[in-house]
């Protein structure tokens, strides 16, 4: 889309929304098919999940964890997708290259956890309603591994891992083959559709806005859900945790799951489910058994991409639309 069409749904928004003092700069750009995903989620599902929440009574907005959508727009050769400045607000992205702190890791860990919530509630409380909501997810990840090859280089990745850490008993024990991890990156996401919820899909570091006060972060604005799927919640928590978190340092996972959990139950009964009959705690840690894999592998592979410079980080969506390989980037 040029920048001057950008301009003029800018200045459209601005009427709309009555905004007196505004200013355009460009900055970055987005790849055709980046929006689309992020369009739906902002247009659809977000909509279905307020409206169902009123439903339920409660009227408080537990969606604040995502920034606002002020306009957006789908055509055959333009997506447009215009948000809030959360930067003007006091938020910011994180350092990538340094773990983040507990207080960081709890916000990210109850925003998930309140997310989840909705699709929990609404698969129990409107079937119906789910099913016609999530059809329009197409296995993003999967699709986008099996297009870029990617499962190759992600295997490389972890086999080097690995081999660094021959020493740690821990690390030398968990061995996948190469075709282990491909099942692992895409069938392994299509089980147990039945616990699935919407996920983020893309939970790394870049993709979490802070505000601070004192010093400590007090909120968490999640960004960029163009790689948002149907899958279990284990994803979305394992994927963060093993590329956000100092396992080193917070080694009983246990006590994430715990906070995690604790948030969902609290949002479950708020939209009047009871906990114990959609999501108990046993069974959270039977997906984590099972699901964390997925998370573990991308490690490796997510955390060469927070330490590399901007530059130097390969996009695989872009890389899919080309129809090539990952390695040929």
């Amino acid at each position: 889309m040029s920048d001057k069409r950008v301009s003029n749904l800018i200045e459209l928004l601005t009427r709309n929304e009555n905004f007196v003092e505004y200013k355009i700069i460009f900055h970055g750009k987005t790849r055709r098919g980046d929006g689309y995903l992020k369009i739906y989620v902002y247009n659809k599902v977000i909509p279905t999940f307020r409206n169902f929440q009123h439903e339920m009574g409660f009227e408080s907005d537990f969606l604040k964890s995502m920034p606002i959508c002020f306009l957006t727009q789908n055509l055959e050769n333009e997506e447009a997708l215009i948000l809030e400045n959360l930067k003007s607000q006091g938020f910011d992205i994180a350092n990538r290259k340094i773990p983040l702190t507990f207080e960081h890791i709890k916000l990210v860990l109850e925003s998930y956890g309140k997310w989840h919530a909705f699709s929990l509630a609404l698969r129990y409380k409107r079937p119906k309603t789910f099913a016609q909501l999530v059809k329009n997810f197409g296995n993003m990840w999967p699709t986008s591994v099996l297009e870029t090859k990617t499962a190759h280089v992600i295997f490389q990745h972890y086999e080097e891992v690995r081999k660094f850490w021959k020493d740690n008993r821990d690390v030398a024990s968990v061995k996948f083959s190469e075709n282990e991890v491909t099942y692992i990156l895409t069938c392994l996401l299509s089980e147990d559709l039945d616990d699935a919820v919407i996920v983020h899909g893309d939970c790394w570091t870049n993709n979490f806005m802070f505000k601070e006060k004192s010093g400590k972060p007090i909120e968490v604005c999640i960004i960029d859900w163009q790689l948002s799927d149907l899958a279990s919640p284990v994803f979305d928590l394992s994927y963060f945790i093993y590329t956000c978190v100092d396992t080193q340092k917070y080694q009983n996972v246990g006590d994430f799951l715990k906070i995690y959990h604790d948030a969902v139950c609290g949002h479950l009964t708020k939209l009047n489910c009871d906990p114990g009959d959609i999501l108990p705690f046993n069974t959270l840690v039977k997906h984590w058994r099972k699901f964390s894999y997925c998370g573990l592998i991308l490690g490796s592979f997510i955390l060469k991409r927070c330490l590399s410079e901007d530059e130097e980080v390969p996009d695989f969506l872009e890389i899919a639309k080309k129809g090539k390989s990952f390695l040929e980037n």
